[in-house]
């Protein structure tokens, strides 16, 4: 009888656990390209969009060339609308843009010279600024699907764009 009791009890908790997972889990905003998405992420609110994802040119400063055997180098064109901010480079330390492919590669951002380079312009985005730039990927695979926005420290899930 005891056995039955302890089995009953842990299959109890076994499924109150799978029950209660998918409910907790954190949704972020999920949209396609040129769709105006905000994020709100442990006191950083802004509105992003993703306008377009283009190849483009080596810009300066991207360090290596790009790799084999595509030797490409894509961009996304991207607005940040700082709605609210603690410090004006926050977004900077914290907002990491990867180009995902649809078999599931995730392409790092590169950081550049270049003047229109996103990165650079979010290091001083007060509260109520917009500003617009690109981000850089050595796309040496497949091509970009997906734009992900992930928080550069945990790796947490922020935003997605589809193509």
């Amino acid at each position: 009888m005891r056995r039955w009791f302890v089995l009953f009890v842990a299959a109890l908790v076994a499924s109150a656990g799978i029950v209660v997972a998918p409910a907790s889990a954190a949704s972020s905003p999920i949209g396609r390209l040129g769709e105006t998405l905000q994020v709100n992420f442990q006191g950083l609110v802004a509105d992003i969009t993703v306008h377009s994802v283009d190849p483009s040119p080596i810009p300066p400063g991207f360090g290596y060339p790009p790799r084999a055997p595509r030797y490409q180098v894509w961009r996304a064109w991207i607005t940040v609308h700082s709605v609210k901010v603690p410090t004006p480079y926050a977004q900077s330390i914290t907002y990491s843009f990867r180009g995902v492919t649809p078999t599931g590669d995730a392409y790092e951002p590169r950081n550049t010279d270049a003047p229109d380079a996103l990165q650079k312009l979010l290091g001083n985005a007060p509260a109520g600024s917009t500003v617009s730039g690109a981000v850089f990927w050595d796309c040496y695979r497949d091509l970009v699907s997906n734009v992900v926005l992930i928080d550069r420290v945990t790796g947490q899930h922020l935003a997605q764009w589809n193509l």
